[in-house]
């Protein structure tokens, strides 16, 4: 028999201890410098990144040219508000709608600050809005006329209709900021970089609030999608982790009909997602959305040998009839499985530290580590007969 289990075996305690102290240890690793940077500025904090770019590494040639690209014609990331008006007969373009969307214009305008001796958030002069784009008019013969196409709020119907009509005649315009039908416009807000869109949103949903008007406000682009991809990863992380575990517990009682002999497998998988997180955040790697699943692969993996030790066990104790020696059977039997079948998942998963993609990359290293973990704490924890006869008492033949 291996020497970790036969130690485990011998001092059933110092391995409950040790996969405690290793769980408590992780958390504390991650929670201390996110709740106290001050006390801990050692430490690494949570960090999640959310951005599609970056499963592209930063010097590869494709996204150097883009970005290239994007400096070179002045191109920024955007938000988008769109106005749609279906209740009024002339659509948006209505005395109050149009008041509400110059309003809106000019507050957008006015969403900037100064961080880090950097000037952020929206960039007023290339702010596309019925109120920052020209109306191109003849002005007689020979003569062009260039004027605002809103340059205030109007204040009559006519003056509502009179924008759309000027905005519908203009190619640009049509159908880009202005519907065809005329219900819909859509304000084109450029923005610094992408990590400010979530305050930039911010202000305009609460500015969008103080509106009383029918038209109905939509706020999204590429950043803003982004942002709610985020927020939804760790809202589906947050269902799918507990879910998963809810229908691995389920199968265990399918084939084991015995609560108390679930619970160790259970917290072996526990505690190696835990600590594949915990070593993932401590050692400064962003949470991504590759590495937000790590959970997922870790949890089914994990419990995985311990399934093998109890069908084996259960098979072998009706022939020998004592628990210690069953024990030392199937840990001689499993022990050269068990650990062949772990280094080959964990090679297979730490072979995606070789492609060109960090996120992956990340994703294969620490699903290899939970599953080395669930290997460690399966062979050390979950097998002392101690242990199942003190806390979880087992109900073999008797």
């Amino acid at each position: 028999m291996n020497p970790l289990t036969l130690n485990a075996i011998r001092k059933p305690g110092v391995s409950l201890t040790l996969a405690a102290v290793f769980s408590l240890l992780m958390m504390g690793l991650v929670a201390a410098p996110t709740l106290a940077p001050d006390a801990f500025p050692f430490l690494q904090s949570l960090k999640v990144d959310t951005d599609p770019e970056n499963m592209l590494a930063a010097d590869e040639p494709v996204r150097i040219f883009h970005n290239d690209m994007k400096a070179e014609f002045t191109l920024h990331d955007l938000i988008v508000v769109g106005v749609v008006n279906e209740r009024n007969e002339q659509g948006v373009f209505n005395v109050e709608t149009l008041s509400d969307v110059y309003d809106l214009a000019e507050f957008a305008n006015s969403i900037r600050w100064e961080e880090d001796g950097e000037r952020r958030g929206v960039i007023a002069v290339d702010v596309i809005a019925p109120s920052t784009v020209d109306a191109i008019e003849q002005a007689g013969l020979g003569s062009v006329r260039f004027s605002w196409l809103m340059p205030t709020a109007p204040e009559t119907e006519e003056e509502a209709v009179g924008v759309r009509d000027k905005a519908l005649r203009i190619p640009t315009l049509n159908d880009t900021l202005v519907s065809a039908d005329g219900r819909a416009i859509a304000l084109y807000l450029p923005i610094t970089s992408k990590d400010v869109s979530y305050q930039v949103a911010g202000l305009l949903r609460e500015k969008v609030a103080g509106f009383n008007g029918e038209a109905t406000y939509y706020i999204t682009g590429l950043p803003i999608a982004q942002d709610q991809f985020g927020v939804e990863m760790f809202v589906q992380m947050a269902i799918s982790a507990p879910v998963a575990m809810v229908l691995i517990f389920a199968l265990m009682w399918f084939f084991f009909r015995r609560v108390n002999i679930i619970i160790s497998p259970m917290i072996v998988a526990m505690v190696s997602v835990i600590g594949a997180m915990g070593l993932l955040v401590a050692t400064g790697n962003t949470v991504h959305i590759m590495s937000s699943m790590i959970p997922i692969f870790v949890m089914p993996i994990a419990v995985l040998d311990a399934v093998h030790i109890l069908s084996d066990f259960y098979d072998r104790y009706p022939a020998i009839r004592d628990r210690r020696k069953t024990l030392e059977h199937v840990m001689r039997e499993l022990w050269s499985p068990m650990l062949f079948t772990t280094l080959t998942t964990c090679t297979g998963f730490a072979s995606l530290a070789f492609t060109p993609l960090p996120p992956v990359q990340v994703f294969g290293i620490f699903v290899s580590i939970g599953v080395f973990l669930a290997w460690f704490f399966t062979i050390t924890w979950s097998a002392p007969p101690e242990w199942s006869t003190r806390f979880i008492s087992p109900a073999v033949p008797t």
